[in-house]
Formats: C-alpha cells, sequence, structure tokens
C-alpha cells in the first residue's frame, strides 16, 4: 500500500477528435521503417470506418530526397529503389501491398505552403489532422512547430478548426526520443480532461500536451538550416544511424498513432530511448504537464 501511494498521479488523456489525415515528413531512416507498418494499420481500420459509413484515414509521405546506396545498410530500401525519391518508393510499394491511396510529396517540407493540402483535406470537422516528424534538423521542427501552432488552422473569429497532433521522432546512433504533442480545438464541441495545475483536479473540459519544442525548447534557438540549404559536403557529414534504433523510433511513433486512431487513452506524452534497453517514458503527471507552454494551456486551467 506504501507503494501504491507513492506513485504519481496520471491524467489519461481520453477523449480527443481522432485523427483523420496524417502527414509523415521524412522517409529515410525512421520513416522508412514506419511506413510499412502505418499502410498495413489504416487499410485494416479504414476497411471498418467504411462499414460504418464515417471518413477513412488518409495517408501522405513527403521527402525530397532519393535512395543512395548508402541507405540501403540502415533504411528500409533495396537495391531496385536507387535514384528513385523515397516517398514515391514507399507509397507505390504499400498503397499496391495494402490497397490504400497514399498521397505523396516530392519535396522537403520548408513552408507552411508545403503543409496547406491538409486544409483542402478536412472532411469530418470532429476529427484531427497529425503531422509526424521523422526529420534531421531542427529547422523542419520550427516549422512543425509554426504549423502545431495553428498559424494554418484559426477560422475569422480566431477559433481553431480542429486539433492538432504532432509526433516527432528524433535520433542519434543509438538513442533517441518520440513525443507527442497535442493542441486542441478550441471550437468547444468536443470534451476531454480539464486539469487545475494549483490544485491538482481534473474537471471538464480540454488540455493539451506538450510537444517537442516545449521540451526541449533549445530547438527554437538552434541556428539549423534546412537539408537544402547545405552543400553536398555539408550533407554527407551527419550523425551515423542505427538500423535498430531507426526501427524503435519507428514502433514507438506506431504505438502512438494506433491510440489516436483508434481513439484509446493517452497516459503519456513521450518516450526517451536507448537500444541498450534503457527507456524513459513521460507521463501525463503534472509536472511533466506544466510544460505546456502558458498561451495553450490557458484553454484547460483554472483559477
Amino acid at each position: 500500500m506504501e507503494v501504491l501511494n507513492s506513485l504519481p498521479k496520471i491524467y489519461t488523456m481520453s477523449d480527443y477528435q481522432e485523427v483523420e489525415n496524417i502527414l509523415v515528413i521524412g522517409c529515410g531512416g525512421t520513416g522508412g521503417y514506419l511506413v510499412p507498418n502505418l499502410a498495413r494499420f489504416i487499410s485494416v481500420i479504414n476497411k471498418q470506418l467504411v462499414e460504418k459509413e464515417e471518413e477513412p484515414v488518409k495517408l501522405f509521405l513527403a521527402d525530397g530526397d532519393v535512395v543512395e546506396e548508402k541507405n540501403l545498410l540502415r533504411q528500409h530500401f533495396i537495391g531496385q529503389d536507387i535514384s528513385k525519391n523515397k516517398a514515391s518508393v514507399l507509397a507505390e510499394r504499400y498503397s499496391s501491398a495494402f490497397g490504400i491511396e497514399i498521397g505523396v510529396i516530392q519535396k522537403d517540407i520548408e513552408s507552411l505552403d508545403d503543409i496547406a493540402f491538409l486544409l483542402e483535406e478536412r472532411r469530418d470537422i470532429n476529427r484531427s489532422d497529425l503531422i509526424i516528424g521523422c526529420v534531421d534538423n531542427h529547422a523542419s521542427r520550427r516549422l512543425i512547430n509554426r504549423w502545431f501552432m495553428g498559424e494554418q488552422n484559426v477560422n475569422e473569429d480566431g477559433f481553431s478548426w480542429r486539433g492538432l497532433f504532432w509526433i516527432d521522432s528524433g535520433n542519434e546512433e543509438r538513442n533517441g526520443q518520440v513525443i507527442c504533442g497535442y493542441n486542441p480545438s478550441t471550437r468547444g464541441s468536443f470534451k476531454s480532461r480539464k486539469i487545475n495545475l494549483e490544485k491538482s483536479t481534473i474537471m471538464n473540459g480540454e488540455f493539451c500536451l506538450p510537444s517537442v519544442v516545449e521540451i526541449y525548447p533549445e530547438i527554437l534557438t538552434d541556428n539549423s538550416q534546412f537539408n537544402s540549404a547545405l552543400s553536398c559536403a555539408e550533407r554527407a557529414i551527419s550523425a551515423p544511424q542505427n538500423m535498430q534504433t531507426n526501427s524503435t523510433a519507428a514502433n514507438l511513433i506506431m504505438n502512438f498513432t494506433q491510440k489516436l486512431i483508434m481513439g484509446e487513452g493517452l497516459r503519456n506524452h513521450g518516450v526517451e530511448f536507448s537500444i541498450d534497453n534503457v527507456v524513459s517514458t513521460k507521463l501525463n503527471v503534472l509536472n511533466n504537464l506544466q510544460k505546456v507552454n502558458p498561451e495553450r494551456r490557458k484553454y484547460w486551467e483554472t483559477h
């Protein structure tokens, strides 16, 4: 009983807008291992949605890079893929294998205009958009953060059209992290958990989950550039990849994504890991949730 009493109080996020559109940015190391399982799962869940006369989940892949011979050792490609666009290779292979449509953006995402097509893909106002960032530079994360903060998601009355999820994956050779952030719709048309940080209580309402830039704020001040701005020599000098690290990150992303599509409760918002069997889960506890920017937190705090 003493052990149980010492455990932290976990807030399970269970009532949120389920995912309708998914954009995977980056189809190399982690993205390449993610897409097969993600496409397989979407093919299964879409059959169920169609039977219920609901809108299916749409999947989009974005990457401006082509497969090189050096990628074959650690990324999810084969010899016949060399010189082909990575997003196109994965889309063609797994749309055919699982019978689903996969949209392709054969370029690096470097402006909000590159993401604007998601606005046109919205069919169910009560569902959300999800961007999965499998990128290797903070410039891309800063751009995704602008989308996540709602620059393209607000109507003329200042209300967000729908909730936004951002799952970010970052890794080095033997370790990495996967963070699931959530910025809810402010239309007030649905209910999720509402937390009073001062009184440690839960009330009706909605709350958000901290994004990767709120947990690692140095991302916003980093001076990294988009890959397209780097020379060939600079792009060749990158952190070494490990196939098992990429695969582990992909599995963690898939775990979050499956829960979001199925509407299952989220008891944590991130995982830090190493392939040396060290894992640290970021639970939905008050200390972690307080990392959310106060501007976003105001929608679910009470005083």
